[in-house]
């Protein structure tokens, strides 16, 4: 703003000129490294009580419920000043701020002692200030915030001065207004940047436990936060609980990060799952709630924003990060942040599909492996049972050779049982001729006879037998020959199965890698 000490410096020469020029001038110019809008506000009640001395200032801000209150404050009577409202909202149309706020026009009192409605011009007067001026900003031509000055020294902005003042108070609003569009707009292009950059470090991730690590780094480092941690969903407990940490908030901190858990809607995490979407605190002071709380205060943790993370539109777990600065999150940001939770979740469902698909094909690899190795004994069982084969097909046909040998020596023994036969008829011819003495010799005969017969009974029999097992020796040594061929075409089927059960081990191996 600026700065009348001189009601007329031509009527009176000891009294210095007006630096309105140079004031304004620093005002834009410490503008231009605003971040946000309080920054801005703070930036130029900072400016303004360095160019002209003066000890306090601040800017009110309209709560929407008919109050104002105080949003930053400096100078040397703060803590006077303070002492009044407590820092509690006061009515819009109380004291110096509520006669700016309804008349739209600036407000300046030469003498602070004379202004009895007003217990902030008391204290001031009582901590030695003597003038005061307030001055509302507009926009639209609502009363969008009122800036509040006192000094110790006379200003002498009445009459044809509070004219240029009020000029040059709206010159100062433009530049902060501008200022402000072009810092949102550099934000808007760092955040796009630190988007790119995620997206970029994402594509690195392997797995699910590289994902969140490289997640929590990249976020934390490209938007320059002091912490970031990530807290995974227990099912069995319906728990957040913690899993991993990038960066560090102090040793302090850290140890009751660890040891935490939050249900739904208690702490950030906890809230940020609940309402599924990113939940923003300016100051963790705020959140009662939440047992880093305390330890974040005294480690000069500030503000804190949390995302959450989901798996195939389910919730899985949330990633807040901290700073040690109390910052404002614009809708860019907030717009830039919800696109990073989406490109986290996204990357975590490709990785954990990837993952499970490698699990599948090491199932698969090792499925097939044992496919193989049952094969191959199947094979080993069939070459054996071949072999096999082969040798009872030489035995039976040996022993139809055996069979054939017996069967002709049984027909000897058939021949001679016929000659012993025919012997024993012609031995009872002639015993029957030698009468009384040939008697004995005709029993003889007839035993001879008798044996011939049950000989000739007995090779009648073996000889059937013999075909019988000729008969069997052929149809085994057929259904040999048969079981062979079968076992043959069998290994030829295992042949293929193998080929087949090859081509899915590289096909497991190509998935598994």
């Amino acid at each position: 703003m600026v700065s009348f000490r001189s009601r007329a410096a031509e009527t009176n020469p000891l009294r210095p000129i007006p630096r309105d020029v140079e004031s304004l001038e620093k005002l834009i110019l410490d503008l231009e490294n605003v971040t946000d809008e309080e920054t801005a506000w703070q930036v130029t009640v900072d400016s303004t009580v360095d160019s002209h001395n003066f000890s306090y200032g601040a800017v009110w801000r309209p709560t929407g419920n008919g109050q104002v209150v105080v949003q930053y404050e400096t100078g040397a009577i703060v803590d006077d000043l303070r002492a009044v409202i407590a820092g509690r909202p006061v009515p819009m149309d109380a004291g110096l701020v509520g006669r700016a706020v309804r008349t739209r026009q600036p407000v300046y009192v030469g003498s602070v002692e004379q202004c009895g409605d007003c217990l902030r011009c008391q204290a001031a007067a009582e901590a030695g200030m003597e003038a005061a001026v307030v001055t509302p900003v507009l926009r639209d031509g609502e009363v969008i915030a009122v800036l509040e000055y006192y000094s110790a020294e006379p200003l002498y902005i009445d009459g044809p001065r509070s004219e240029k003042w009020s000029t040059i108070a709206r010159i100062a609003e433009r530049a902060r207004f501008s200022a402000l569009a072009t810092a949102e707009l550099r934000q808007v292009a760092d955040d796009r940047l630190a988007v790119t950059e995620v997206v970029t470090a994402l594509g690195r991730a392997k797995d699910t436990s590289s994902t969140l690590r490289i997640a929590l780094d990249s976020v934390r480092t490209a938007f320059g936060w002091a912490y970031g941690s990530y807290w995974e969903i227990d099912d069995n407990d319906d728990l957040l609980r913690f899993k991993v940490e990038s960066g560090s908030a102090g040793e302090e901190f850290r140890k009751v990060t660890l040891a935490a858990t939050f249900a739904e809607g208690v702490g950030l995490s906890g809230r940020a799952w609940r309402a599924n979407d990113l939940v923003f605190v300016k100051d963790i002071g705020e959140l009662t709630d939440c047992v880093r709380a305390p330890a974040a205060q005294r480690a000069g943790v500030r503000s804190g924003v949390c995302l959450p993370i989901s798996r195939h539109g389910r919730i899985v777990g949330t990633m807040d990060f901290f700073t040690t600065d109390r910052i404002e999150l614009s809708d860019s940001r907030a717009s830039a942040l919800r696109n990073v939770g989406q490109l986290v979740s996204q990357r975590l469902d490709i990785v954990r599909g990837n993952e499970v698909a490698a699990d599948n094909a090491r199932s698969l690899l090792d499925t097939v492996s044992r496919l193989r190795a049952a094969s191959d004994d199947a094979t080993r069982v069939a070459q054996d049972a071949v072999a096999r084969a082969s040798e009872m097909t030489q035995e039976v046909e040996a022993l139809g050779q055996a069979s054939t040998a017996i069967g002709d020596v049984i027909k000897i023994i058939s021949s001679i049982a016929d000659q012993t036969n025919l012997l024993a008829l012609n031995a009872t011819i002639e015993a029957a001729r030698a009468g009384e003495v040939g008697r004995g010799f005709a029993v003889v005969a007839g035993e001879v006879k008798d044996l011939a017969r049950e000989t000739a009974e007995a090779t009648q029999r073996v000889s059937e037998q013999i075909n019988g097992i000729q008969h069997s020796a052929r149809t085994v040594s057929s259904g040999i020959m048969t079981t062979s061929d079968t076992i043959g075409q069998m290994d030829a089927v295992q042949a293929r199965m193998n080929e087949v059960l090859e081509e899915q081990a590289r096909m497991a191996s190509a998935l598994q890698s």
